[in-house]
Order: C-alpha cells, then structure tokens, then sequence
C-alpha cells in the first residue's frame, strides 16, 4: 500500500524538523554565494592537445583547446557516430566561490542555477601521454584534468576532475542528432525521453499532482536508437537535458567536481543497453515462481476475507502463485508481528496458504514509529525505536543532532494512526543487522516477498535547501539519496539468505542505478486507474494510467532493470473500470510480471462479472504458459545483461515506422506486443516491423515494414509471433509454481516434465531453456526437421507447428513424422490425443495448417 498524499506531506513539512537551510524557502531569494563575477579567468592562450583511442568498434577522440574539449567518436569507415555539439565545448565546470553551499543546493534542471558560473575550459597546461590526459588551468575552480580509456571493446572512459576550491558542478554536452533517446530509469512520460529534463534523484515538485517528481528510479543512462549510449558515473544530483532547452543539444549536468562518463558504442542499442548493466551489475535473478501471477487487495479486512479471495482463485481457475498481504498486517508500525486480531493463528495460516500452492508477500518500509524523549513506549515498534535511538541505529539531522521522524504519519494510511516514521540507517552494518534479525522470523513462518514501499524521505534539496541529513557512514543526502534504497534493500535480501536459503524476492518502489543487483523486482508505485498518459494538466503534472505503466517497463528495460510488475487497474482513483482493468490485464500479462491489485476494495475480476473473470482467466493462463519464454530472457539479463523488453524503436532502430509507436514493444526476441491503451476502443493502428509476423490469436500474417490497423477486442490483445520463433510454454493447466502435496491443485513439479512449443518454422532457429532443454527447428523447401534435447527437467515435447506461415513456400499437406532412422510416428485422431501427451504421435489440421507432434524423450524427426 503507498499513500502518495502522505508521502507528500512527509517531504513537504520536513523543514519543520529545523533541516539545514529551512529558514530560506525562497526559490528565488539571492544565492548565498555572491561575487561570482570575480572569479579568476585566466587568458586563453592557444595550445591544443589530442587524446585517442581506438578499437573495431569506434575511434573516440578528444581534442583540447582554447574553445573547450571537442568529442567525437567515429565508425570504423569515419563517419561521425556521435558527438559534441559544433562550436561547444563537451565538458563545462560550474563554479561558486568557496565549491558546494552547505545549505543551498543548485537546481541541477536549469541551464543556469543560480549562484553558478559556468567556464569553458580554455587554457591548457599540460598533457600526459602515459595517462592519456590533459590539464587545464581554470583559475579557482581549476585545475581540470580529462583523460580518455578504454574499459572494453565499445565502451570509454572519459574522467573529469576540476579540484579547485571553487569547483561545483560538471556538465556534459552531447549534439542532439535525429534518434530516439530511451532509459534514463523509469519513466512515466513517452518512451522518448527527447524533449525532456529527467532529474537524477527522487524530490519535490510542487507542480506534480503527487507533489513529487515521480522519479523512483533515476538511472544516470540513456541509449539511443543510433546504438550508442552515455553514463554519467556518480551519485550526485543531477539532471539530463535531453533537447529541451536546445533542440540541438543533449546536456547531462552534475553537482560534483569529479565523474566519469562511460561511452558505449555497439552494433545495436540492446548490446549497448547489455554493456551498460554488466559495468553497473547484472540483475538479480529471481526464484522462477515470482514469474507466475500474484495476486493482493489493497487491504484484508481480515484472515477470512483473505482466504476467500483464495479459494475463489482456485475454484475460478486462475493460475496464480503468490499472494501480497498488504499493509496492515502488523500490530504495530513495522514490528514485523502478525496482527493476530486480523490474521489468527498466522503458522496455520500460512500452512494453508501453502498447501493451497500460495508463496506470500508482506508489505514493509524502512520506518519505526518515533517516541517523543521521556515517553515510555506503548507498542514493540516504539520499543524498538527507543533501542535503536541508544544503539545509533536512525537516519540523524545535522542540525540537531536527533534522529529525523517524519511529521506526515506515514503509517496512518495503512491502519496505524499517528504511526510516524524515524528511519534506520542502513550505512551501518550494525543496524542493517539489527533490522535484518527482526526480519527472520517472518521468514521462518513462511513469508518469502516483501513489498519494499517508501524509504524516499532521502530527497537533496527541499525548496533550494539542503535537507541536511546524516548517516553513520559518513556521507549525507547528495549521495545517499541514491544508495540509501539499495542498502535498505541489502537489509531484506540478507534475511533470506540467512533464513531460506536465497528462497525469497523483493519488490521495490525506489532504486538507482546498480540496484538491479539487490532489486528483483520494480512497481511503480501509485498510478493513475485509467487510460490517461503522464502530462500537464491545468498546470499540474499527473504520473498517468496505463500508458505510464507501458512507458515505466520500456525505459526501466533499458536502463538495466529486467523486471517490472504495475499494479494492475492501477492505484490512484481507487477501484478501475471494467475496461480499464482488463486492458491493463492485456498489458502486464505480456510482461515479466503479472500482478494484479491496486486501489479500492479490490480488483478482483469475479467482483464486475463472469465475463470478465474468464477474460481475466485467459490472460493470466497466457502469462503462465510464457513462463518458460520469459523466464529463459530473464536469465539471459542475469547472465550478459541483454533486456528482456525493448521499445519498438530499440528493437527496430532501421525502421522509421517503428520509432512512431511508442506504446509498443518487443518481449523477448520473437514477440511483438502493441497494447491497446485508448479508452473504448475495439482496434489497434499496428506499425509492424520488418519480417514476417504472426497474429497471436487469429492466425493472420503480416509483412512489415507497414501500417495496419487489426481488432482488438477485449481479451484479443494485438499479439504478433516472429516468423521463425519457438516459444516454449508451460503445461496447460498449471495452476501455480510453488510445490504443493494438494491433490486439487496441479503444481509445476505435476507437469514438469512438460514443455510445450509454440513454432512458426523458418530456416534454422532453437531456444534453450533453463534446465538446458533445447529445441531446434531446421526448415526449408526440401524438409522440415525437429530436434528435441531433453533437459534436466522437461522430457515431453508437444509441438504445435505453424505451417501455414513457414518460410518456405510449401502447400503440400504432410503425410509422415519419422524418426531418424526411419522409424515413423503413429498419426493421432485429433489435436487432443497430441495435446494430452503421446510417445511419438502426431496429428495435422489442414484448415488451421498446424502440426501437433508429441514424443518424450530425445529425438531428431524429419517431417514430409
């Protein structure tokens, strides 16, 4: 549960603690920092230095001189790639007298803060051919030393540092060319982020309709259509420009003296995305039932409700896997202890939820409810406050030394009246311990998610000030607002190490880049419930419905975060529509992750009407069947960083149509997914790329590049399958992948020795699975031919093969399956024999041009 008006009301009164700087709220008051104009600029004298490096790649060359440093990186045949813009210099140093205010901070967004001046570094003092650097003099804020590496083959280093006392800010200018620019973390706006300043950390805005700037998780990287990327390699506060101000300029500007920029160079932007996540860690690689649906309410009134929701589950045949109990489920505000009033007997609970097939998840943030000094405690969570407070175990104000406590009773929309937050300083390993140990009985009963909410009070300015927050490690706000999540984060993964095994997941509202290695899951937090995008309305920015929740997956996938799970129906408004509901169902079920939940008393689909519960059934069936597809594209992100989820204009940077529909997307390698995000409509205007593709549930092929316009009705997605794709699919009637001894519910390890193949055969193709099963398919005019290497868990092959749409032209019927060797297969009376498993069977239906084979066991089949 996330209430954004409480967390609104958390940030905004936080000068009420006597934060450093408070007393000034004034934007547009005079910067402390006056008398900019007498800092030193030396003359500019002319001598100029080059700097180089080269590989099969890319050539990157930085030359240095008296009008700052010009970048360009260069293809291999010499055309320009990328660089910085005509006539201006790629790095710029922001200086104030005497470096960084402690109690103002710069307004990373504009092109010029106040109380910053800007210098291009103009006079060069020297060059160090060993280190592949050059120094410049820029007086106060000076020097400045660039130097330029290579780290691999396509990725470059370029590392500024200005150490003069005067030194505040660094800023990076790239020239706007005509391609796309994706990531830059999750973001609610279009999938291009052209035209846009996307900050760096999460903070105010007075003109959000959150009070918020909805930035959750700020990723410091973009990628273009063009395959090339920039990172900015620090943990300051900053801001990306990206065409806004200029339209011929891409800027990425920086409150710190010193960073490094990394230069990715590939042949397409997916490598570069790869390259980028393997530099800041691979992504975490969930346990395979996290991929199977969840499901939650907003609240469970009480044990009872919980398993009614439950048993309607099962009796309705929704496959799901894992249950949310979302805030309140505790006594008091983040004791870890069930509210056995609401919840009894939680072991036998939890020994039911079990045996019904059910994984939980419990809601939790990184907050204990604050006592006032003197006051004795009335609840375990104000016990444990008060320990903490002796310990040194809370986030502190410099200002007064105490630990910060929310004033905006965070907890109070969940249950917990007057719950107000102090938080746990996780820069301390003695109290990540401390909040970890409170953590392990929860996994001991049986608990293996939580749902990581809030921990965002971590802000770097409020109005123009420094919140002025300390941490035990030493650091404050400027770096800890994009580490303190991950090390909240740490804290959870830690207890189910210790406790499960590693048998556990987290879900998270807030990150940073590098997060992906403690994360395994992002949601976006509190959506809008319906179809409205991420605009300014009437002066006030609204994060949007579904299309934000389409937006936040692509731009998260690019930033080196695989796995995203929206609430589905969204969350703000409460309760969605029918319409909206099953549309977002459409959406999420053609993701990673499949969960559905959100604002109001629930969104269960058998609450508007049978009809919608079975469309709500297929889409969730559809979900699970693509487990193994999805799941093998996970591992792939986990093992080389590659995203399992790309923008259409990503994934087809070569096709001018693809970059108009920013609404759809590639999941995996072989399916395209166009959601429908308009209210009422019964269609879908489709781009579809190049190749061959076929329609998921009417058969229908296209050949791309063109535009189309297919019928969407509700439950019919515009779903596309590559020609020459094998997508590998679950047994049809799991029910759910955590194991069970239940007899009425059939769990993964009844149908594990199954693995369905869904195939559109064209030239030579195969898919590994995780357990290392493999299917190839080799196809031409003259033969068709199907391998099938059984893994360490699947042995059963049912193959459904679409001849009607293979690559070659063959319209004769085939009349015989043989095994290498000669042998043939027995031919079925119909699909449902095949379906049902055979040992070497097979069956064609002309009408539909399908082909269904069945064989367990190894084997290499020629069909004719």
């Amino acid at each position: 549960m996330t209430d954004v008006r409480a967390s609104s009301r958390r940030l905004l009164l936080a000068c009420a603690l006597g934060v450093a700087g408070c007393p000034d709220n004034n934007p547009t008051a005079p910067p402390r920092d006056a008398g900019l104009d007498a800092l030193d600029a030396p003359d500019a004298p002319t001598r100029t230095a080059t700097l180089r490096v080269d590989d099969a790649r890319a050539r990157v060359t930085v030359t240095a001189g008296p009008r700052g440093l010009a970048l360009r990186v260069e293809r291999p045949d010499g055309s320009v790639w990328f660089a910085s813009p005509e006539g201006e210099s790629f790095l710029e140093v922001g200086a104030s007298k005497g470096g960084p205010s402690e109690s103002r901070a710069p307004d990373t967004r504009l092109r010029e803060p106040a109380g910053i001046a800007w210098q291009t570094p103009a006079a060069v003092t020297g060059e160090d051919t060993a280190r592949n650097a050059v120094t410049y003099d820029l007086g106060a804020a000076g020097p400045v030393t660039v130097s330029l590496s290579r780290v691999e083959e396509g990725v470059y280093r370029v590392e500024c540092a200005a150490t003069g006392r005067d030194a505040a800010m660094l800023r990076w200018n790239l020239r706007a060319d005509a391609g796309q620019y994706h990531g830059l973390g999750e973001r609610f706006g279009e999938a291009d982020a052209r035209g846009a300043v996307v900050p760096m950390q999460f903070g105010i805005e007075s003109g959000s309709a959150s009070s918020t700037n909805e930035h959750h998780v700020p990723v410091p990287f973009f990628v273009s259509t063009r395959a090339y990327g920039m990172f900015v390699e620090t943990r300051a506060p900053g801001a990306f420009d990206v065409a806004a101000s200029d339209a011929s300029r891409v800027s990425a500007t920086f409150e710190t003296s010193s960073a490094s920029v990394l230069l990715f160079a590939g042949e397409r932007p997916s490598q570069v995305v790869a390259a980028y996540t393997r530099r800041t860690g691979l992504p975490r690689l969930p346990p395979r039932w996290v991929f199977g649906p969840m499901h939650w309410r907003n609240a469970w009134a009480s044990r009872d409700e919980l398993f009614e929701d439950a048993r309607r589950i099962r009796a309705e045949g929704i496959p799901t896997t894992t249950i949310w109990i979302d805030n309140p489920w505790q006594r008091s505000y983040n004791d870890s202890e069930f509210d056995t009033a609401r919840f009894p007997d939680p072991p036998s609970m939890f020994a039911e939820l079990a045996r019904m097939g059910f994984k939980v998840l419990v809601w939790s943030t990184p907050y204990l409810d604050a006592v006032p000094a003197g006051q004795t405690p009335a609840n375990t969570a104000e016990r444990l406050y008060v320990e903490a407070r002796a310990r040194g175990h809370l986030v502190r104000l410099r200002a007064s030394g105490e630990p910060y406590v929310s004033v905006s009773s965070p907890g109070s929309a969940g249950g917990m009246p007057d719950s107000n937050g102090a938080m746990i300083d996780f820069s301390s390993s003695a109290a990540s311990a401390f909040w970890t140990a409170r953590l392990e009985a929860l996994v001991d009963l049986g608990v293996r998610g939580f749902k990581l909410d809030y921990g965002e009070d971590i802000v770097t300015d409020i109005i123009g000030a420094r919140p002025g927050f300390v941490f035990s490690n030493g650091e404050d706000e400027r770096t800890m607002h994009a580490t303190y999540p991950q090390l909240y984060h740490q804290a959870y993964q830690n207890a189910f190490v210790r406790r499960s095994g590693g048998d556990g997941f987290l879900l998270v509202r807030g990150s940073s880049w590098g997060g992906q290695r403690h994360a395994d899951v992002i949601w976006p937090g509190d959506l809008d419930n319906d179809f409205r995008r991420a605009t300014v309305v009437n002066g006030r920015m609204q994060v949007g419905g579904l299309p934000a929740s389409v937006h936040a997956l692509v731009s998260l996938a690019a930033s080196g975060f695989p796995n995203f799970g929206a609430d589905t129906g969204g969350y703000r408004g409460g309760r969605p529509t029918r319409e909206a509901l099953l549309r977002w169902a459409e959406h999420t079920a053609l993701s990673p992750i499949l969960q559905l939940g959100g604002g109001g008393e629930s969104h269960n689909p058998w609450s508007y009407d049978a009809e919608a519960t079975a469309i709500y059934r297929s889409l969730a069936r559809l979900h699970n069947d693509l487990i193994p597809y999805l799941r093998a594209h996970a591992a792939a992100a986990s093992r080389d960083g590659t995203p399992p989820v790309q923008a259409l204009a990503l994934a087809f940077p070569d096709d001018p149509g693809s970059q108009m529909d920013g609404d759809a997307y590639l999941l995996g390698d072989d399916l395209y997914v166009a959601p429908v995000v308009t209210a009422g409509a019964a269609s879908r205007a489709v781009h579809v790329p190049p190749g061959a593709w076929v329609h998921w549930f009417t058969g229908e092929r296209f050949t791309g590049p063109r535009d189309v316009t297919v019928a969407a009705p509700l439950g019919r997605p515009a779903l596309f399958v590559r020609q020459g794709a094998i997508i590998p699919m679950l047994a049809d009637d799991v029910a759910t992948l955590a194991s069970t001894d239940a007899a009425d519910v059939v769990d993964l390890a009844d149908r594990q020795r199954i693995v369905r193949a869904r195939i559109v055969p064209a030239g030579a193709r195969s898919f590994t699975l995780e357990d290392g099963t493999r299917i190839a398919v080799d196809e031409s005019a003259s033969a068709l031919r199907v391998e099938f290497t059984p893994g360490s868990e699947a042995s059963d092959l049912r193959a459904e093969i679409d001849l009607a749409h293979r690559g070659a032209p063959v319209t004769a019927a085939p009349t015989m399956v043989l095994r290498e060797g000669g042998a043939a297969l027995t031919m079925a009376p119909d699909a449902r024999t095949v379906l049902n498993g055979c040992d070497g069977c097979w069956h064609h239906d002309a009408a539909a041009g399908t082909l269904r084979i069945g064989v367990r066991g190894a084997a290499r089949l020629a069909v004719r």
